[in-house]
Order: C-alpha cells, then structure tokens, then sequence
C-alpha cells in the first residue's frame, strides 16, 4: 500500500508540476531551465574538440580541470558563505536573512554561468576558452541554493508539503535529463551539419546562455 501512495504521489506531482502558485513556481521553472541547460556538458567534449582542433585525450584534460573546479567550487563555497556572507546579515532577520543569502548565491552562479556560455561560444583561443569554462564551471553551487531557499521558504508558508517539493525537484531533474540531452545535441549536429557564417558553431552555448539569462529574470522576480 506504501509503494501505491508512493506512485499515486509521484504521479499526481508530474500532473501538477506547474500547476503551483508563485514563488513555488518561479523556483520549479528556473530548477527545469537551470536542469536543461546545464545538460550542454553532454556536447562539451564534442565542442571543444571541434572549436580547438584538440584530440579526444587532450580535450580529456580539460574536462579533468572542469571536474576540480567544480569540486573545489562546492567545497569553499560553505565556508564562504559562513565566513563573508553570513556576518553580513543581520541576525535579526532569521530565516529571511538566510533566504537572502541562498539568492544572492543563485543569482551570482546563474550570472558566472551565463558570462561562461558566452565566452565558450566565442571560442576564440585557448586561454579565452579555457576562462570561460572555469567562469562557468564556478557557479556549480546554484541548484543545491536554490533547493535550500524552496526548502525554507516555498514550504514553510504551506503552499506544498516537503515531500511533494522534493519529488517536484526530481521530476523536474528527470525531465531535463530526458530532454536536455537530445536538444543540445540536435542543435550542435545542425550547426555542423550546416557550418555556415551565418551560424556559427558556439550557436548552442548562446543559447544555453540565454537560457541562463530567464533563471536570472527569475530570481530577480523571487526577490521582489
């Protein structure tokens, strides 16, 4: 009977995915556009053999570079919000002034993602290249803030329960899997299949940057 309710729950969160009211779904919308464009790392290797000339092995490297700035991102980033960003805040505010902080993390991880897609767009160089993936590869924090700021905030004014929320963030993890991986690569094959001055072969981290953009007029809506 437990595994039934479990289904019937999940079932029914995936009908009413974005069927809540805001703010609860400013932050599921900007979990699916962050999920989806996130999902570009699918392409990367492929891109970046093609925009650098490199063989597999060296892009390979890079990659491993990737992987460390993305642990060395999400491990200083507790001590940095305990040691600068948290003094900062008043501790009258409580709740509020911790919620404060997960969105000015959010918001500052969206904006380094968004700089780093443009930069890796462009191309144009190795040390340019290799920048703006370590630019982009430093907001690695923004989902886990900005689950945290649904956690205390979304749930604690009752609008959904701290199960459905977090069934919410999976489904919506499982559905940018699902199509996030397809559509950057359909988009990369096309550009290369028509490798034209007109569209040029960054095209895809354009648009992931503009996708980018939205989680960013997201979050400014969410601080309102």
């Amino acid at each position: 009977m437990s595994l039934l309710r479990s289904v019937r729950a999940s079932y029914t969160s995936l009908l009413t995915l974005f069927a809540s009211p805001n703010p609860t779904f400013t932050v599921i919308l900007i979990l699916l556009i962050n999920g989806l464009a996130t999902r570009i790392d699918a392409i990367l290797p492929q891109y970046t053999s093609l925009a650098l000339n490199w063989p597999l092995a060296t892009v390979n490297r890079l990659m491993a570079l990737k992987a460390l700035i993305s642990a060395a991102s999400l491990f200083a980033l507790p001590l940095f919000r305990k040691t600068v960003l948290e003094p900062r805040v008043s501790e009258a505010k409580g709740t509020e002034g911790a919620n404060a902080i997960d969105l000015f993390i959010t918001h500052v991880s969206l904006i380094a993602n968004t700089i780093g897609m443009i930069g890796l767009g462009f191309s144009a160089g190795v040390p340019l290249f290799v920048g703006a993936l370590c630019v982009y590869t430093s907001g690695a924090g923004l989902a886990d803030s900005l689950i945290s700021f649904g956690t205390h905030t979304l749930v604690g004014k009752g609008e959904i329960s701290v199960a459905d929320f977090y069934v919410r963030t999976g489904l919506v993890n499982a559905l940018a899997a699902l199509l996030g991986g397809p559509l950057w690569s359909g988009i990369l094959g096309y550009v290369v299949w028509r490798r034209s001055e007109w569209i040029p072969l960054g095209t895809p981290f354009w648009v992931c940057a503009g996708l980018f953009g939205v989680g960013c007029a997201g979050v400014v809506t969410l601080r309102r």
